[in-house]
Formats: C-alpha cells, structure tokens, sequence
C-alpha cells in the first residue's frame, strides 16, 4: 500500500508575470524556492500563497480550466509515458477571463495562445445550411462532370494517330 507521500501530485500555478520572472530566474540559478500554499479556512476556492525568499503573499484562486491538460514524463530522455491529466489550476493575484459559475470559478481560456477564448468559440452557434442549396449544387457539379467526361471521350475517339497501347494524359 502506498502512502500519499510516495504518490505523485502536479499542480498548475499562474502568478503574476512579475513574480513569475523572479521564480524562472530562481529556478535557472538552481536556488531554493520556499514557498506555502494554504487553503483558507471555511473558503474552499480560496488560497494563501506566500515565498518567503520574495517577500511575497496573496491569494489563489482554484479555477476550473476549460481543457484537460495532459502532462508527460520521461526516464531516458526519448521515451515519455502520461503522468497525469490537469483540468484545475491555482490563479495567484488578479484573475481575468475567469467567471462565478456557481460554486466554482471557470475559466474562460486555455494555458496557451491557441486556447484564448475557447469556450466562448466552443459554444458559439454554427451557420444554418440550406439543404436544398446544397443538392441544387451538387446536381450542377454533377452535370459539368458529365460534360467533362463526354468531351474527354470525343477527344479519345477521334484523334486516333495509329498508335494502340499508349495513353494520352491530358493536363487540366
């Protein structure tokens, strides 16, 4: 049997930019990051995230995402297995594209640029196809392709030069 802390957690945490550039150069120079996340007691989405060695402290927000997110490992280098799926992360500081969808906070766009807005394009309403449009249009397209291929044939026929056996390819 396992004990929790053997199990492997991942967690997503957006931070401001600011902060999120001191915490990359942090990271880069191999130094030790201290930090505390706390859930607040009696707010079930709300978080204290503090790191002690920037002097910095706010709250978090657990928003839910609207993608899952596949996270990957690997152990050499070449082969990677899926090590989780991620549809939560903690928003740290002022939270935009985000929105009260009961007792949970939603947000509106994705992790990556491709993802802005993806649930307003997800649920946005498709064009009305006019059936009888389409069929008008396929029985035009089906009428010029007859005459297409009774003109090849004419040509086929009538220009016959003697030589059997060798087929002429025509560029469109």
């Amino acid at each position: 049997m396992s004990k929790i802390y053997e199990r492997e957690n991942q967690l997503i945490i957006r931070f401001p930019p600011e902060i999120a550039e001191k915490i990359r150069e942090s990271f880069a120079n191999n130094q030790q990051l201290p930090m505390t996340i706390e859930p607040k007691i009696g707010k079930g989405l709300e978080f204290e995230v503090s790191i002690n060695s920037l002097k910095y402290q706010d709250k978090g927000v657990l928003v839910d995402l609207p993608t899952i997110t596949e996270s990957y490992k690997s152990k050499d280098f070449i082969n990677l297995y899926k090590s989780n799926d991620i549809s939560q992360m903690i928003w740290v500081g002022k939270t935009s594209n985000t929105r009260q969808c009961g007792d949970k906070v939603v947000c509106d766009s994705g992790l990556t640029p491709p993802t802005y807005d993806i649930r307003k394009d997800f649920h946005r309403k498709q064009p009305q196809i006019d059936i009888n449009e389409i069929q008008r249009v396929e029985k035009e397209l089906h009428i010029i392709q007859s005459e297409f291929m009774k003109q090849q044939e004419e040509e086929d026929n009538g220009s016959d030069d003697g030589k059997k056996g060798k087929k002429r390819y025509n560029k469109f």
